[in-house]
């Protein structure tokens, strides 16, 4: 499948020279001229990889990415601006509020290209789904796979995309909002009574794998943690 690259970009000779370079290299593209635009696609399909224009007429790229950063669901896209300013004090701007890289207008398109495969390749090696472990408990990722003390313990896949972010934030609080939407994959919208069922069965096998020690604290009319 080809990697989905969207760009936000208003100028529309841009456009064109962006979306040749990037189908000519074997990426699919979308194109938008406006933020509103992209967030409602960014709704139903996630893209691999953004390029955002920082000038744009309904919002700049800046506070784009601000909103994406905020979103758990949307957060870990990596997001390459492409800017006429080219101030150093820009660009950190830009890496600061959580940009994966930053180019000056004019440039090739060569280098575009390049410089998209090496962020894609980047966040490829960092999402591995490497494997977690926590005292003797093993998650491993890739193989949908948990054991404790070499058994291993049968989860449903809401189960064990659960119990990963708990055991990937070991320590922290987890929001219910924010199980929700990287778990479920939709807006928090008031009801998480079928967080607190999943979280229920996680309790009860972990205990029947011969975990005495609590696993998953409660923080009241927040979210869960993971203390084991």
């Amino acid at each position: 499948m080809k990697p989905l690259i969207y760009s936000v970009e208003d100028d529309l000779n841009i456009q064109n020279v962006i979306k040749i370079a990037l189908k000519n290299s074997n990426f699919e593209v979308e194109m938008f001229d406006n933020a509103k635009s992209m967030f409602e696609t960014l709704k139903n399909k996630k893209p691999n990889l953004l390029l955002l224009d920082v000038m744009l007429p309904d919002m700049d790229g800046i506070e784009i990415l601000k909103k994406l950063k905020l979103n758990p669901r949307f957060q870990n896209i990596p997001v390459m601006m492409l800017s006429a300013k080219s101030n150093e004090i820009d660009k950190v701007i830009g890496l600061d509020f959580g940009a994966d890289d930053y180019m000056t207008k004019p440039f090739g398109v060569l280098e575009l290209v390049s410089r998209i495969k090496a962020l894609l390749r980047r966040f490829n090696n960092n999402n591995s789904d490497k494997q977690i472990v926590i005292n003797d408990l093993v998650l491993t990722p890739k193989k949908y796979k948990c054991e404790y003390k070499d058994k291993e313990i049968e989860f449903t896949k809401k189960e064990f995309n659960l119990l990963k972010i708990l055991m990937e934030k070991h320590g922290d609080i987890v929001s219910r909002e924010e199980i929700l939407n990287i778990v479920w994959g939709y807006e928090y919208i008031g009801e998480t009574r079928t967080v607190d069922v999943h979280i229920k069965e996680l309790r009860k096998k972990l205990k029947n794998a011969g975990i005495q020690e609590k696993t998953i604290e409660t923080a009241r009319g927040i979210g869960y943690k993971f203390i084991l």
